[in-house]
């Protein structure tokens, strides 16, 4: 238990060092924070539209667009990107299917 300041409030009690703690301090009769949620009865979110519409352009009239020219170059990326590791994996599928069919003693395409 906290020891009582004349006033009759609770002291904020010490808790020792340890190797997860560094000392803080935390009074006694601190109530948890509330969630967000229980303060509106369990709904979050339910506004105006035209408040969230609002919002959604101010926010994104905030974000850095890339150029025009850093998009056809990222464009790029990504396909060649792409292009690679497709042929990569149907390469390893090739390499699979050869040696299973050489392991099993099949021949032909496959076909019925």
């Amino acid at each position: 238990m906290s020891p009582r300041t004349p006033a009759g409030r609770t002291q904020p009690r010490r808790i020792p060092v340890g190797p997860g703690n560094r000392g803080s301090t935390v009074a006694a009769a601190a109530a948890p924070p509330r969630s967000p949620l229980v303060a509106t009865g369990g709904r979050r979110g339910r506004g105006n539209p035209l408040d969230f519409v609002r919002d959604v352009r101010s926010e994104l009239r905030k974000v850095a667009w890339p150029s025009q020219r850093e998009t056809v170059n990222l464009t790029a990326v990504v396909l060649a990107f792409s292009i690679a590791v497709g042929l990569f994996l149907g390469g390893v599928d090739f390499l699979f299917q050869e040696l299973f069919r050489f392991l099993l003693g099949l021949q032909g395409g496959g076909g019925f």
